[in-house]
């Protein structure tokens, strides 16, 4: 095997490879597909198409912040090849485009974000060579760089940010750490989008948005103070302008600002119908059977029920036995199918899939973190990017230089990032952006061993460094593969790990108008892409102006969920992905602007001029979907996470949120905090 030394921090990336092995078949369905596509060209162009009125109605060709996908034909077609090779890839071996990536990935935005909006091209085509085993063997002329590190975390999430973070405050002088990530940028799904509008800089978020305000003295509280959020409170933009004030909402998901409920044209109206106020149900164009479960599910409440006290309850275990599809048709005398056509996925949300493929226990799962205060009013705080903020200030504190100016919240929110300061030469502690993990494996016998020897990508070659320990904090669906002698009892366990995919749309408005006219500042629908969105006013550490009012520039953020109801959990994952996948962007376009067109049109929207630009975000793994008996195991069996958990193998320990079943970044760092300080008493001592 041809081995070298070298300095990767300092080394010039090269040009990717061709994809090593065999997919004739899949390059031959791809060339018909191919030119099918070219044939079928003019069905796809905004200009030329029988559309084309209507695409210019809806400014589909207007100059605006976006790319265009690739087509439809071609797309659909490419989606059922991901088992084999990705579209860019294909397209790139045939020769048939000069900018595929960002084709598919589509427009990214300003700033330090740009090109890292969800799973890009170059995040999908490096995470699809390792589930197509093309390192079951590391690859001859793999790159030695030379470098041994104390702790080695995978994955630059909060969690593994929180990891190397906490590492290095116990660990102690001396001792040294580097983060590899197969991003452009740190923070997972804890980013951001920055638009300029009209001379505005907007900002939304990708993924995680809010986080609550802890109690002062728990440890999350404490991590918060260590990295400089020592007043979780923001200040937030004030009203401006001339017309009256109205309540806005400091998250983007609906609360007690003043919000209208929309059901569209399948429920038999045929410009749709609006209702506002708080007795939705009772003025719906829905069946009556629908309406009364509606209305007593809604009064129901948990004021009569029993809930759990502590995890592991004989309450909370009894909900962990069956579905929160189950749970609330005996909580609140709903029928089967009133939930899935009206409350799915709705009321299982936070985990990516509806009711019927939840365990019951996630309805009260994230309360068991205990924040001090979960109000909408003041309990649920958030940075103009959402938890990326929470990210770029764990980063600041990690490395100093990592973003310009003073370790403020000002400057951490609106300083650009040092990506030169991130991978330094003999720096304690080190960020490797780019660089896709594939392979951590001991040196010999895992108990025995002295180091962990990993192996990553980066610019079509491939790495090695070594550790002394290693902290697993990339999600179960990457773990699971790149451990490469993870033992049966692991392996089984994160075989129980089952995740949904999520697109975060971003669309930038030149103005909210058209929402103040109708008296609302958020809306929730019924038909048609995604379900709510709302208007919320920014912290002041990010925000472009101190005020906001109706002619404000905003973002308004769309998260569209893949359930396929009565499938099992793991089959909803594949099929939401395969149409996150295989759906282009210029058909997401479209269902948009004609969606807000067909419900904001009659209070003055105009999609052509409105629209400002749109930005996609696709997770192909966004969120943990735990099953009955994930959280306290089944069948006489323990928990996955608490087998995963329990102690490190060997020299590697594992975090991520996925471990508690929460999807939510306090449980990110406690899984990290837990992790290194396995590391630090059973390993390393």
């Amino acid at each position: 095997m041809e081995k070298k030394t070298v300095d990767v921090s300092t080394e010039a990336e090269g040009c990717s490879p061709q994809r090593a092995g065999s997919y004739n078949a899949a390059r031959i369905l791809f060339s018909w597909s191919f030119l099918l596509g070219v044939l079928l060209k003019k069905q796809w162009h905004p200009i030329d198409n029988q559309n084309s009125a209507s695409d210019r109605a809806l400014g589909l060709d207007g100059d605006i912040t976006r790319r265009d996908f690739l087509n439809s034909t071609l797309l659909a077609s490419g989606g059922l090849l991901l088992n084999a090779a990705s579209p860019g890839q294909l397209l790139a071996q045939q020769g048939g485009h000069q900018s595929t990536a960002d084709d598919w990935s589509g427009y990214g935005g300003v700033g330090d974000y740009a090109k890292s909006n969800g799973n890009t091209m170059a995040v999908l085509e490096a995470g699809h060579r390792i589930r197509n085993q093309e390192f079951e063997s590391l690859p001859l002329g793999i790159v030695e760089t030379g470098e041994t590190y104390d702790c080695v975390v995978v994955g630059g999430g909060i969690s593994g940010l929180a990891a190397a973070l906490i590492f290095q405050q116990l660990a102690g002088k001396g001792k040294n750490c580097l983060v590899i990530d197969n991003h452009p940028i740190f923070g997972g799904e804890a980013k951001r989008n920055e638009f300029l509008v009209d001379g505005h800089r907007l900002i939304a978020h990708q993924g995680s948005a809010f986080f609550p305000v802890p109690y002062p003295h728990s440890f999350i509280a404490r991590f918060y103070d260590s990295i400089g959020l020592k007043a979780p409170r923001l200040e937030y933009q004030k009203w401006g302008g001339p017309d009256p004030e109205m309540k806005l909402s400091t998250t983007p998901y609906l609360g007690s600002a003043p919000n209208g409920t929309y059901f569209g044209t399948k429920f038999g109206k045929p410009e749709g119908a609006w209702v506002f106020g708080d007795k939705v149900w009772e003025q719906a164009p829905i069946p009556a059977k629908a309406r009364d479960e509606l209305i007593k599910y809604d009064s129901s409440g948990d004021s009569d029920r029993q809930v759990p006290r502590y995890p592991g309850d004989a309450i909370s275990r009894g909900l962990d036995s069956i579905t929160l599809e189950d749970y609330m048709m005996e909580r609140g005398g709903i029928s089967r199918e009133t939930i899935r056509k009206f409350m799915c996925p709705g009321e299982g949300g936070g985990y990516g899939l509806g009711p019927d493929a939840l365990s019951g226990y996630t309805a009260y799962a994230a309360d068991m973190l205990h924040p001090l205060d979960i109000s909408d009013e003041t309990g649920q705080q958030m940075f103009p990017g959402g938890n990326g903020g929470i990210a770029r200030l764990i980063t600041k504190t990690l490395i100093p230089e990592a973003i310009a100016g003073e370790h403020s919240l000002n400057d951490v929110c609106r300083k650009p990032v040092n990506f030169a300061a991130l991978d330094r030469a003999g720096a304690p502690a080190r960020i490797r952006l780019d660089s896709t993990a594939v392979w951590v494996k001991h040196e010999g016998d895992p108990f025995k061993s002295d180091l962990v020897a990993i192996a990553y990508t980066r610019g079509g070659k491939t790495y090695s460094v070594k550790a002394r320990s290693v902290v697993m904090a990339g999600g179960s669906w990457t773990t699971k593969h790149i451990v490469r002698d993870l033992p049966s009892d692991l392996a089984g366990a994160y075989a129980q790990f089952y995740r949904a995919p999520c697109l975060m749309a971003n669309v930038a408005v030149r103005n909210w108008r058209f929402l103040y006219k109708m008296g609302i500042s958020g809306c929730r629908w019924y038909g048609g892409l995604g379900e709510y969105t709302q208007v919320r006013k920014l912290a002041l550490c990010g925000a472009d102006s101190p005020t906001i009012g109706p002619d404000s520039p905003v973002v308004l953020t769309l998260k569209i969920l893949y359930a396929y109801p009565g499938q099992p959990t793991e089959q909803q994952g594949h099929m939401g992905r395969a149409q996150l996948l295989s759906v282009p962007f210029r058909d997401y376009e479209r269902q948009i602007r004609q969606q807000f067109t067909e419900m904001f049109s009659r209070s003055g929207f105009d999609s052509g001029k409105d629209i400002a630009g749109i930005i996609l975000n696709r997770w192909g793994h966004a969120y943990l979907t735990p099953p009955p008996g994930f959280f306290f195991g089944k069948d006489g069996k323990p928990a996955p996470g608490d087998v995963v958990r329990a102690a490190p193998f060997g020299r590697i320990a594992f975090a991520n949120t996925d471990l508690s079943g929460v999807a939510d970044h306090r449980s990110s760092i406690i899984e990290a905090n837990r992790a290194v300080g396995q590391l630090l008493d059973q390993v390393l001592s």
